[in-house]
């Protein structure tokens, strides 16, 4: 028997994410829209996944830190 083993991570909405980056949800919904941040439009909603936020929010911290050495 093949077992496909997935984990379902649910999609968090623009103003939950939004609280937890400090940031209004219409600035994270525009940087959404600019492709800036990693989002799912779905109908009139941005959704996020809170890994890819993660990961998203590390290469940020990583390029401002390599930028202020330089």
């Amino acid at each position: 028997m093949n077992t496909l083993h997935s984990t379902f991570e649910p999609l968090v909405d623009a103003e939950t994410t939004a609280l937890s980056l400090g940031l209004h949800p219409k600035t994270l919904m525009r940087m959404a829209r600019e492709n800036r941040v990693p989002a799912f439009h779905i109908g009139r909603y941005w959704m996020f996944r809170p890994s890819q936020i993660d990961l998203w929010l590390n290469s940020q911290l990583q390029s401002t830190v390599a930028n202020s050495c330089a």
